[in-house]
């Protein structure tokens, strides 16, 4: 028998122009609802992934929790949009991230538990990074030997290192797989 109350809530907004949604853990299943709409149910059974990865959220970084299945996805972050700022959501997002987690233990071996951005995530941003960096450097090359500027050719090294930078922290790496059970342990103690 299913409980019809949830083991956790919480509200969350993923950016300021996006509907507030409040996901709901039920011992068989996970809900994302937008007002009185479901948005979106995943069946615990059926759930293939979850990704902890740290995004941004204004000015700061937010860890966000991506919850996979046949179905679709589920996010919920640690930071939500609160009237044009994003506001600390740590608490509400750790209850629902341990609840998750210690619902899910019976099926540990069968769901991948990844730290990171995706792979798809990461390709697009390092292509974007060399892009940057080919671009200013095609910029330099140009301005030193066919406009004899060193000034207007040095102009292009910061986008250079940035473009470099972007496509070396970004460049495609395997994923990193997190212990779902050390992360109920640590996350479980009170602070």
């Amino acid at each position: 028998m299913t409980r019809t109350d949830p083991l956790s809530t919480m509200t969350d907004r993923r950016n300021p122009f996006s509907a507030v949604q409040t996901v709901r853990l039920f011992d068989d299943r996970l809900e994302a609802w937008a007002g009185e709409t479901l948005a979106r149910r995943i069946a615990l059974d059926r759930i293939t992934q979850v990704r902890l990865a740290v995004e941004m959220a204004g000015q700061s970084q937010q860890v966000v929790c991506r919850v996979t299945g046949p179905d679709g996805e589920i996010v919920f972050g640690s930071r939500r949009a609160e009237g044009g700022a994003f506001a600390d959501n740590v608490e509400a997002f750790q209850a629902l991230m341990v609840a998750l987690h210690a619902a899910l233990r019976p099926r540990f071996d069968s769901v991948e538990f990844l730290e990171g951005q995706s792979l798809a995530f990461r390709l697009t941003m390092a292509l974007l990074g060399s892009a940057m960096a080919g671009m200013a450097a095609v910029f330099m090359v140009w301005f030193a030997w066919v406009e004899e500027s060193a000034l207007l050719a040095f102009a292009g090294f910061p986008f250079l290192l940035i473009g470099g930078s972007l496509a070396w922290v970004f460049r495609p790496a395997r994923p990193l797989v997190y212990d779902p059970e050390k992360l109920i342990e640590r996350f479980s103690k009170p602070a």
